[in-house]
């Protein structure tokens, strides 16, 4: 079977459009935050990202904090001087709250994670 010039050009820039479009979504989206008195330092309100990003939330508290990231459903405990980390590809699009949840089973909300399409 022979391929002509053309299909041989066709095949390659296809490969190279779906590397190049997976290349756009590695960029890693680092996010260090601060958790004092139950509550995030700062004033920054959410977190946004785009679709296929991957992100890399370090988390450091005060004292033993539960975080879950809702929608994601990913958890982590990060204790006092002992710092935690969320780290995922940002696939589902949307706006998903990260909490705390306390031993009495009681959530506060933290930060919104917003992730857009690309």
């Amino acid at each position: 079977m022979r391929l002509s010039i053309a299909a041989v050009v066709a095949t390659f820039l296809a490969g190279f459009a779906a590397v190049t479009e997976r290349a756009a979504g590695e960029e890693t989206r680092r996010f260090d935050l601060r958790i004092e008195n139950g509550r995030l330092v700062g004033d920054l309100k959410t977190v946004r990202v785009r679709r296929n990003d991957t992100v890399e939330i370090n988390w450091s508290a005060d004292r033993r904090t539960a975080i879950h990231l809702h929608g994601y459903h990913i958890e982590t405990v990060v204790d006092a001087g002992t710092p935690g980390t969320m780290a995922f590809r940002a696939r589902a699009t949307g706006r998903f709250p990260i909490e705390t949840h306390d031993r009495a089973g009681r959530h506060r909300t933290l930060i919104y994670l917003e992730v857009h399409p690309r």
